[in-house]
Parts: structure tokens; sequence; C-alpha cells
């Protein structure tokens, strides 16, 4: 089985976005299981106005098979932890191009320790480094911990801010590419099918060295599978338009001494798209022949208002029976392209999975539960993360 990064997944699937009176909710399929007995899981990013919503549980999804309402209980609708299937992993760019203070490090290393206790509650973190030089520097890995806390003995920190530059230019745009082209690396490794890659990259300088062409490298961020976020330290970021480094969030701070708040929202960025990840699963009570599948998505705000987005698709329950559990792991088979988009795939509960049928993407829904009408939407663009506070030169 090949593994297949989370935003390939979304870009061969593709979406259908609900528009609720509360807000617009977005539901994108990211990877679909059928197996026997009697298994389907999807595995599903969940927004509204570009925020992951966070904290649903099987009470907020609804399952629609030929367009009957299934009872949640009868199918044993179950939340699984999106770990089980999913491989997250961040790599930490930090551009040390520009020498530091003593003082400087010391705020440095204490605004980074947090960072990186946050970051490793949710996925693993690779750190590297950067200079003038066309590659990253690998400073240390540090494995998921749902415990993570600041560790003010961490020598890693100690190495990352004494590190030695070998070359005193600052090539931003070249370690960019390489610190992504590490983190498939490393997410291939893993062996999960569904690859969540985040690529941070914390900049001083804009890019000097001119190995990699701008254009070149818009190109490569915009293809990449991987979700960016930019923080930049200084003034230069407002003469030089890098914002295309950070697709999924930017942020900035005036100086080394003020990325705290800057990096606490840096973290809730990316928690923020960390959690909108759902793993479905449940017990179709189908037995024989194609089935079309909606699975959607209420939310019920502090004033009743309601917000419903969903998804539809297709699977074969050809063979299907008795015996099923929804806490098997789910068997996701990366999706290709043919002749057709193939966004779902069947396979059985053995050590090989059968082969796959390829299936079609529905369109958009017309209508949704309650009345709420549910349409097609492109999901939002990426704002910057937060503006720096007042009286730090950026009036």
């Amino acid at each position: 089985m090949k593994a297949t990064p989370r935003a390939a997944l979304l870009a061969l699937l593709g979406s259908l976005t609900g528009c609720g009176v509360a807000g617009t909710m977005n539901v994108e399929p990211v990877a679909i299981s059928t197996q026997k007995p009697g298994n389907v899981a999807a595995y599903v990013a969940v927004s509204k106005q570009g925020a992951g919503v966070m904290g649903l549980d099987q009470h907020n999804f609804k399952v629609f098979e030929n367009g009957v309402a299934l009872d949640n209980a009868q199918i044993h609708l179950t939340l699984l932890p999106t770990s089980s299937a999913a491989s997250h992993h961040a790599a930490l760019l930090v551009d040390m191009s520009k020498a530091l203070t003593a003082d400087q490090r010391n705020e440095f290393s204490a605004s980074l320790r947090g960072f990186i206790g946050e970051l490793r509650q949710r996925q693993a973190v690779s750190l590297y480094a950067f200079d003038g030089s066309p590659k990253v520097r690998l400073v240390a890995e540090y494995a998921r911990d749902t415990r993570a806390e600041p560790d003010d003995k961490d020598v890693n920190l100690d190495r990352l801010l004494t590190f030695a530059r070998k070359d005193s230019s600052s090539s931003l745009y070249s370690a960019v590419m390489d610190g992504a082209q590490k983190l498939d690396a490393t997410l291939a490794r893993e062996g999960r099918p569904i690859h969540a890659g985040t690529v941070i990259v914390i900049a001083q300088n804009p890019d000097f060295a001119g190995r990699v062409e701008e254009s070149k490298l818009k190109d490569f961020v915009q293809a990449s599978p991987h979700q960016y976020f930019l923080l930049t330290i200084g003034q230069w970021a407002t003469k030089n338009n890098v914002a295309f480094l950070g697709k999924s969030g930017t942020t900035r701070a005036a100086s080394v001494s003020t990325l705290g708040s800057p990096l606490d929202a840096l973290a809730s960025a990316v928690a923020d798209d960390y959690f909108k990840d759902y793993l479905v699963s449940y017990c179709s009570p189908s037995r024989s022949g194609k089935r079309e599948l909606r699975l959607e998505v209420t939310t019920t705000d502090d004033a009743g208002k309601k917000s419903v987005g969903s998804y539809s698709t297709e699977f074969d329950a050809s063979g299907f029976g008795p015996g099923c559990s929804p806490l098997a792991l789910p068997r996701f088979v990366a999706p290709k392209t043919d002749d057709t988009v193939r966004v779902a795939e069947k396979s059985r509960a053995t050590s090989n999975p059968a082969p796959s049928k390829g299936l079609s993407p529905k369109k958009p829904d017309t209508g949704g539960a309650d009345g709420v009408k549910v349409s097609s939407a492109a999901p939002p663009s990426a704002p910057a993360i937060a503006e720096p506070p007042s009286g730090l030169g950026y009036e």
C-alpha cells in the first residue's frame, strides 16, 4: 500500500461544503475505507470560516445511505483516533543566518522551548537550522509526547543557538524546499497511509543567496501536500513579499525579544489545523451493491443556530454481512488517478487488500438537515495568523 499525503488525498477526493445560518461549514474528505464484514470509515477535515472545528463527538455526525438516515446507535458510529491512520509530523526550520547576542539567545531559547513543547503534544517535531548553505541541518528530533512541557534542560536548543554558520548569507528559499523534502522522507518512513506534514519557518532574513528562483519556490509550495506556516522576525518582511511561504498562516515579530505572542499565535494556528481532523467509523447495514454515502456534520452555537456541512460518495457493499466492529483499524488505500478519480477503496479484512474499485465523487448536496441550505463553496484562503501589537514599528 502506497502512503499518500493528506493534501493530495484532499485534492483527489474533492470536497462539498455546507452553509449554515451560523456560518460556513466545510467538510473535506481526506480518505475513505470500506472492508468486510461491513466496516465503513471516513477520515474528514471539518472547518468553519477557515478555522478547524474542534471538540466534535459522534452526535455531531450523521450517516445517510441511499438517502436514508441511519441510527448512530444501530450502526455503532464511533470516532477513532486519527493517529491510527495518519502520521502527523512537523519540520521546524529556524533561520540562524543572523548572529544573536547573549541576551537574544536567552530570549529566543525561552520562547522556542514553550513552542516546541506545545507542538510535541500533538505531533513529532524535527528541528532544523539554516544559514546561507543550500541545505538545512538537523539539530534534533522530538518524539510526540502528550504531556510535553517546556524543558529547561533541553540541550538541543543550546546547540541551535550556538549554531556555527558555514555561510554568512541567507538561503531561505532552498532551506524551505530542502526541509519540505526531508519531511516527505520522514513521513514515508513512519508508514501510515495518510501523511499530515507541517512546515514551520522562522525567518530572520530574506533570501540573499538566490539559489532558488522565487517563482519556482511559489510553485513548489503551492503544489506541496504540507501545511506551511511562516513567522518573520524584523521589519524586512514588510518590503519583501514572502507571505506565500505561509500559505496556511503567517505572523511576524518585530524582534527576537518580542517572539512570545507571535509564537503563541503560531502554535494555536498549527493546533487548529490538527484538531479539524476526524476519523468516523461505523458498521453499514447494507449487504450488497453500490450504495450512496452522505456524511453530514452539524453544529449548534450558543444561540441555537445550526451550521451543516456534508459530502457524498459511493461504496460497494458486495459481500457485506454481520460481525462488524467499528473499532477495527480502517484499511485506507491511496487513491490513484487513472481515467477516473478513485475516492473510495474496498479491501478484504486480510493482510493483503483486495483490488480496488474506482468510485466517482458526487456533486454538491443541495439541502441539509432542518431546512438549512447546503451549497458548494471554496474554503477561504488562510489569512495572517495575527498582527503584532502596536508600538513595535509596524504602524
